[in-house]
């Protein structure tokens, strides 16, 4: 697939076919479409159901480009689904029922090529399924992006002429409201956070809504904040087409791309067409260069290659295809000027850029994006959560690590964070050959309060319980990150930080060297750093670890992670450190040798770099 090119209707019409055509393989009965062994929280037979939709997502937008026997397929699945009387009915909703997540889908799939499916069916057959469809108003669902759902089956069934009762989808949109925060972005319920749902649901949900409804005034309001965020999400991206991992369901992979697509579907950018193409083509071809499909061709669970320990409890073997969201672009006439325009290279962006709802500042460094994060507060409830929310930064070239467990570090992988554990937890573990007892299950970041942000910084505040807590003030500085970090604690601790973690296969293994204050690691897959900038004198010890293999996002090799120790007493403490990454080692060498110089006093902190300097007050 990465042969393929992305210039012509014809190409993304043949990927899309590559991507979805191993799915017909997989149908169970006429109206469901499941494979793998692996469990989900809404059980198989509607994961089977979100199998037939999420081939929807871009089946519908494609359907008159599709073989006879394809269409077929599709059309009996549709009414096999919605009958009652059929063994592959979908079955009758309940509240927060996840079968309203799959509904847009087949909904919007009624809609395209002027009403292809729609019009193939009798009177009775389209009034069955409208009557299915019809189901999700008559249930709650989630206060999030959720409430989309009901709008847009809402929005098709008026252009479909069935008489639909507007009460809810008009409480579900003030609901939508209630989410919006700023600058284009929206949070996910009351309990929710902001992170992909953001491109990949509310934008594009509210893009979609603002064309089927283009006079209701609601639709300006979404086309204006789709012009703002675009603003904020181009610094989610490298040159490279690399999107940054960052919170929850990652492995939807390229759907980090969808909102561009919604983008030109709306022709909301017109004037951006070429670099918004670059951004949906470099992506995908990043993506379709790394292992996500299995030997017959099926996405898998996971990141950058099948790994299920990232994944979430609604994640099924099929929910991979909401990736499919991309292939709007398909419902697109073959005149359309995204057809005929070259793409163009990702534009110049400002070095470091704070997008201020999220908590996140932006760093960019030759090719290199990362995300300096002074993370969200809130209820934790995802599958990790610290790790997908928390950590210090999340890297475009390096992603992030998940825990296997959390007692020896190398399970535990925790990459750009910073440990904090009492000296009376400990295990024995094996280093050298040699028995040790060390300490282990190191508590991080798991919540934050007081949240500063600036051009420079992002700030918060985290408490671990009554004997330990910190202040972190994050500052990105000439590509490097520089970690200020107020700790507090009531009796001896052990404070442990990393950089981040890189691929350090055994077939082509890297090399780590250390001194009094640094530890760093240079192999095939690049460059990671981590030194102590304290001003003053801290004993410190390498604690360096090479983590297991499959926990990193980006690379399912063993990684080696570069970390240092420190043995705290019982009072307030200031620790400085320096972390530098990149994938270019000539590139990261020459920035390693010229590290930050930092001064600390009761009154403010200073750190600088060459021409670079950011000077932050403490009181």
């Amino acid at each position: 697939m990465a042969s393929i090119q992305l210039e012509t209707k014809q190409d993304y019409l043949d990927l899309f076919k590559q991507i979805n055509q191993p799915l017909r393989q997989h149908y169970q009965g006429k109206a469901r479409i499941m494979f793998g062994s692996n469990g989900v929280g809404y059980g198989t037979r509607i994961a089977g159901i979100e199998g037939f939709a999420r081939m929807l997502w871009g089946a519908g937008p494609a359907i008159g480009q599709l073989a006879a026997d394809w269409q077929k397929e599709i059309r009996e699945g549709l009414l096999a689904g919605t009958d009652p009387q059929s063994p592959d009915y979908w079955g009758d909703l309940h509240d927060r029922d996840q079968r309203m997540v799959e509904m847009p889908a087949i909904a919007l799939a009624l809609l395209h090529d002027d009403h292809y499916l729609w019009r193939q069916f009798s009177a009775l057959e389209q009034d069955q399924v409208a009557t299915w469809l019809k189901q999700i108003f008559a249930h709650s669902c989630s206060d999030g992006n959720w409430q989309f759902f009901k709008i847009l089956v809402y929005q098709v069934l008026v252009h479909l002429d069935v008489d639909v009762d507007s009460s809810d989808a008009e409480a579900a949109m003030i609901k939508i409201e209630q989410c919006y925060r700023a600058d284009g972005w929206y949070q996910d319920s009351a309990r929710g956070r902001e992170d992909y749902y953001t491109p990949f649901a509310f934008q594009y949900y509210g893009i979609l809504y603002s064309k089927l409804a283009p006079d209701d005034p609601q639709s300006e309001v979404f086309r204006q904040r789709a012009r703002e965020f675009a603003g904020q999400f181009i610094h989610f991206f490298a040159a490279d087409g690399a999107n940054v991992p960052f919170g929850r369901s990652l492995t939807y992979r390229y759907a980090a791309v969808a909102f561009w697509v919604a983008m030109i579907y709306a022709d909301i950018w017109p004037e951006k067409t070429a670099v918004i193409k670059g951004i949906i083509n470099r992506n995908l071809r990043w993506w379709l260069q790394r292992p996500i499909f299995d030997e017959s061709g099926l996405l898998t669970l996971g990141y950058s290659y099948s790994q299920l320990l990232m994944t979430e409890p609604y994640n099924s073997p099929t929910s991979p295809y909401w990736a499919n969201k991309i292939f709007l672009l398909l419902a697109l006439p073959q005149t359309h000027r995204y057809w005929q325009t070259v793409e163009t290279e990702l534009p110049q962006v400002p070095t470091k850029k704070l997008l201020a709802v999220p908590h996140l500042l932006a760093s960019h460094d030759a090719g290199h994006t990362v995300l300096l994060n002074a993370g969200q507060p809130g209820p934790n409830y995802h599958a990790l959560t610290n790790e997908k929310y928390f950590k210090f930064a999340y890297s475009s070239q390096f992603g992030f690590s998940v825990p296997r467990q959390n007692q020896l570090k190398e399970e535990a992988v925790m990459d750009s964070m910073l440990g904090l554990q009492t000296i009376d937890t400990t295990m024995t573990a094996s280093r050298g050959g040699q028995n040790i007892v060390e300490t282990g299950m190191f508590y991080s970041r798991n919540n934050v309060t007081d949240v500063t942000q600036t051009d420079d910084y992002v700030a918060s505040t985290w408490r671990i319980n009554n004997v330990m807590q910190a202040r972190t003030w994050l500052i990105p500085l000439a590509g490097w990150q520089i970690r200020l970090h107020h700790i507090s604690v009531k009796q001896t601790c052990v404070a442990y930080e990393t950089g981040f973690a890189v691929a350090d296969s055994p077939d082509t293994p890297g090399k780590v060297t250390t001194t009094d204050h640094s530890s760093a690691f240079r192999g095939p897959a690049g460059f990671t750093g981590i030194v102590d900038l304290t001003p003053q004198v801290l004993t410190q010890k390498d604690a360096t670890i090479d983590g297991f293999p499959n926990t990193n996002l980006m690379t399912p090799e063993i990684v080696a992670l570069p970390g240092r120790q420190t043995t705290l007493t019982a009072g307030e403490h200031w620790l400085v450190t320096g972390v530098y990454a990149h994938a270019d080692l000539p590139h990261a060498t020459a920035k390693w040798a010229q590290q930050p110089l930092a001064k600390l006093t009761d009154d403010y902190f200073e750190v600088q770099l060459a021409a670079s300097k950011v000077t932050i007050k403490l009181r």
